[in-house]
């Protein structure tokens, strides 16, 4: 008796199915389901290895090898599971100041198994550099203020009198004619009086002074 198709019972699985119809041509054929089941996979790991294997049901096998790197190492964990780890460790250091050279004081970056590197500390202008310990360094300033006084006789024609040290400038300079201060400009802020090495020139000579009555202090 006829069925119509949409009284077909519904399979529930492919084993369920002993034949499907097709055609070829204009003829009916019988279409066995072993016919119709593709190849499945699963994917594990082969004890004793490291590689991804893509087992078939065809009996056919893929694998792809994984290969650990520098510092990096594989472990088949189980049959689903690779574990991969990093080996590298890094470098230790020792910082500690070493004795003191001239004027340097070298800090020492020792190094447990790589290269050891060096950095100088050095002395500056009015700077001191003390290595207490491997572990110590002071630093301390070595400057200080210097006070120098100069005395000279004015006669009322000399300008240039020579200095027993050479100043930074004009502006370390303090000048008395007389016991009275001298500016170092006048009102219209020309110098009264400049500086080159030792030499110190007024822009007009000084006075018949009594003997040292002109006193340069020099600070610096």
């Amino acid at each position: 008796m006829a069925v119509k198709f949409s009284q077909f019972t519904t399979a529930s699985a492919l084993s369920d199915i002993s034949y499907l119809v097709g055609y070829k041509g204009t003829d009916n054929v019988q279409i066995a389901p072993s016919l119709l089941a593709g190849t499945t996979y699963t994917l594990d790991v082969p004890s004793a290895t490291t590689n991804i294997n893509l087992a078939g049901s065809d009996s056919t096998n893929d694998a792809i090898t994984l290969t650990g790197g520098t510092d990096i190492t594989l472990t088949r964990t189980s049959a689903s599971e690779i574990t991969i780890a990093s080996t590298a460790s890094g470098d230790t250091y020792t910082l500690q100041a070493g004795a003191k050279a001239g004027s340097s004081v070298p800090l020492q970056l020792d190094a447990a198994a790589g290269t050891d590197s060096t950095v100088n500390l050095t002395e500056g202008t009015g700077i001191t550099l003390t290595q207490n310990s491997a572990t110590e360094v002071t630093i301390a300033s070595a400057a200080g203020v210097t006070i120098t006084k100069d005395q000279f006789t004015g006669n009322n024609s000399t300008t240039a009198f020579t200095l027993s040290t050479t100043p930074t400038g004009a502006d370390n300079l303090n000048i008395f004619i007389s016991v009275v201060y001298q500016n170092s400009k006048d009102s219209s802020g020309t110098a009264n009086y400049t500086v080159a090495g030792t030499t110190l020139t007024f822009a007009t000579a000084p006075p018949t002074t009594a003997t040292n009555g002109i006193e340069v202090v020099i600070t610096q």
